[in-house]
């Protein structure tokens, strides 16, 4: 199995160099690398030896009983490393590093040579008491408090211990010497982003020479996601069923709590960016580059659509939105949507302002507590959204109010004028995606902090703009196994290229099923989206 290993990961080097710049024949070299212990110590066979090249590509391969492992790689510049944990009679912990670099790679057969230093641990039926603190990013909102579960790993026998904080971040642990591994995971929400403060740091050496009386600092570093992202955005309308056209007036978005906390927000609201077609160039682009870029703001186009109140959306529940009529329109439209649902919310509000055909009134089993307001300042008769390539974002006004932004006349960005766009802080964004006219030129509206991708879509067809789903992570959820629904067909092309969910999972379907599903969310919409070739709301 190990020349098989070998044997692809050669052919793909192969592949790589032959697509590169250099025509020259790919060459290869054998490195044989002998670890050499001090003293009278044996060798060891399994081993794990760790050579790293140049441009960051790494090989690991294992000792044999005369303590060499053999590499096959590209000729090219080389270190080498190793850590080896060992316990001799049951009792004595040691451990053995070495490393070289520099080794040139540049004839087919090479032997390197690695003294190895020894570092005695201690007795493994003595116990080292070890203190860690941990430390908090100093711009955080959050910091230290009880109850946060911190794990060491012992890298040779595999043991977990597991320890709580105390509500000033410390946690103790009475271990075995030898080397471990450091993991802490802290999630915290607020206002409606989750902040993952972690931390997993390596080749921590617990030895009778250990400072028990001051604590060690692992330091966290902090990502922050949405807690609620848009999942679906169906926006491009369907064909008539005389073939006549397309009907456009069935347009919703699906809201989604992508994180493992209930979520309750003073308000949601919807935005648009200017120019709202994908494929003008519009008027804050001044030689190719946005004029907004690292202004801490972006256009909102004519009105925001909002709740009126408070909304909790549990883990894993989602909040439909009805964009236009929230009616049946499969009744006259048979590849439309049904959007007559007790459960969904509508833009229905302030009809003196909402004047255009598509806003019907909403089907009577909707509450008026789920209807929509709207903030409105520009020249149209409603909201001006594209059905076909919307810069399109959720936000909450924090520390402001839907009615306060919409009114205010301080906010008006200078391209557009007093009816213009205003400037919604980017600060209030919770999640965003720049959707592309397919078979155009198309121009960026987000900045990349909100979107460094774009999600492409062909309108008119019935298509949908759906969010992939987080493969690794909802396989890893316990008692998912058995839910999920794999051989995903609604993918479709665009400009001849497939577009579809590469997890290769149904999420609707394994929902059904009572599957949780954790979607894709890595601020990049190419990777996070595809086009699907029917509205989920169909399925």
């Amino acid at each position: 199995m190990k020349k098989i290993f070998y044997f692809l990961a050669i052919c793909s080097l192969i592949f790589v160099y032959s697509c590169s710049d250099d025509d020259d024949e790919l060459s290869i070299a054998t490195i044989a690398v002998q670890l050499n212990y001090p003293g009278d110590t044996e060798s060891m066979e399994g081993v794990e030896v760790e050579l790293k090249g140049g441009t960051a590509e790494s090989f690991e391969a294992n000792t044999d009983v005369s303590g060499i492992a053999s590499f096959q790689v590209p000729y090219g510049i080389y270190e080498v490393s190793v850590t080896e944990d060992r316990v001799v009679d049951n009792v004595y912990a040691y451990q053995y590093t070495g490393s070289q670099t520099n080794i040139n790679a540049s004839s087919s057969e090479l032997q390197v040579s690695v003294d190895l230093k020894e570092n005695y641990l201690g007795r493994t039926d003595s116990k080292i008491e070890v203190t860690f603190k941990l430390t908090y990013p100093s711009e955080s909102e959050f910091s230290s408090k009880e109850g946060i579960e911190v794990s060491i790993l012992n890298n040779s026998t595999n043991e977990t211990l597991k320890a709580s904080t105390t509500a000033e971040g410390s946690v103790e642990f009475v271990a075995n010497p030898g080397t471990y591994q450091a993991t802490v995971i802290d999630r915290r929400v607020s206002n409606g982003n989750v902040y993952t403060y972690s931390i997993t740091q390596s080749d921590i050496v617990f030895n009778e020479s250990w400072d028990s009386a001051t604590p060690l600092d692992l330091e966290l570093t902090e990502a922050v996601s949405g807690q609620i992202i848009i999942k679906e955005l169906y926006i491009g309308g369907c064909p008539k069923d005389d073939g006549s056209g397309y009907y456009g007036y069935d347009q919703y978005v699906i809201l989604y709590n992508n994180s493992d906390e209930t979520a309750t927000l003073d308000n949601i609201c919807l935005g648009t960016v200017s120019p709202y077609n994908s494929n003008s160039s519009g008027d804050y682009a001044v030689d190719g580059t946005l004029n907004y870029l690292n202004e801490g703001w972006v256009p909102a186009i004519s009105a925001i659509p909002h709740t009126k109140s408070a909304v909790t959306i549990a883990p894993g529940e989602e909040m439909v939105i009805a964009l236009s009529g929230a009616i049946d329109h499969t009744s006259t439209y048979s590849k439309s949507v049904n959007l007559a649902q007790s459960d969904y919310w509508v833009l229905w509000d302030n009809k003196d302002q909402l004047t255009h055909k598509k806003y019907v009134a909403p089907d009577a089993s909707i509450p008026s507590s789920q209807y929509l307001g709207i903030q409105k300042w520009g020249y149209g008769t409603g909201w001006v959204f594209s059905n076909s390539s919307p810069a399109f974002c959720i936000f909450t006004t924090k520390g402001s109010t839907p009615e306060a932004f919409g009114s205010s006349t301080d906010n008006l960005t200078a391209e557009e004028g007093n009816k213009g766009s205003k400037k919604l802080n980017t600060e209030w964004i919770l999640d965003g995606i720049e959707v592309y006219r397919a078979g155009y030129e198309n121009f960026k509206r987000f900045p990349d902090g909100i979107d460094s991708g774009s999600a492409q879509f062909t309108s008119k067809l019935g298509y949908t703009v759906y969010r992939n789903v987080d493969k690794a992570v909802t396989e890893a959820i316990e008692g998912n196994a058995d839910k999920l629904v794999y051989e995903y067909n609604f993918g479709t092309e665009i400009d001849g290229v497939s577009s579809t969910d590469p997890s290769g999972i149904n999420a609707e379907a394994s929902i059904a099923k009572g599957a949780r599903i954790i979607y894709m969310d890595t601020n990049n919409s190419t990777n996070d989206f595809h086009q699907r070739s029917q509205a989920s709301l169909r399925d």
